[in-house]
């Protein structure tokens, strides 16, 4: 079992462990072509769900942040599907930092404490994620069973 990553220290240091943790993650909790469709059912690729983060990153630098008035849930906002994956991109990334086994990205940065900075670092580290990890086509994705 490989060791979960200190809780402590910031996301953006260890982005390389970070990003191969995600993926072992994504390997235990997503069979199939579960990660990489949306809600509707319908093909995310990992370059889709970079740019809707990178976007939400935007986004978040324009508007500002303030946790619980205008944060992920609201930065996150968009097509479902896009959307979804996103979120599971966040959570899978949330996860090999703090070693949960779950998280809600959208509340994550209303936890008291949290800094804009954190939360930029999630976005940064989840579209960096996406597009090492994801499909770089539909075609690409396992057919559903």
């Amino acid at each position: 079992m490989i060791p979960s990553i200190a809780a402590s220290a910031p996301l953006e240091a260890h982005t390389e462990a970070l990003l191969t943790r995600a993926a072992e993650l994504e390997a235990l909790w997503y069979t199939g072509p579960r990660m990489w469709h949306g809600t509707s059912g319908e093909p995310v690729t990992g370059t889709q769900a970079a740019t809707h983060l990178e976007t939400a990153l935007g986004l978040l630098d324009r508007e500002g942040w303030e946790p619980g008035a205008f944060g992920l849930w609201e930065v996150l906002d968009g097509p479902v599907d896009l959307k979804g994956v996103s979120v599971k991109v966040l959570e899978l990334v949330i996860c090999a930092h703090t070693g949960a086994s779950a998280a809600e990205p959208r509340l994550w940065d209303t936890v008291p404490g949290r800094t804009v900075g954190q939360v930029r670092s999630l976005l940064l580290a989840g579209a960096a994620y996406a597009r090492r990890h994801g499909p770089t086509a539909a075609s690409q994705l396992p057919a559903q069973r």
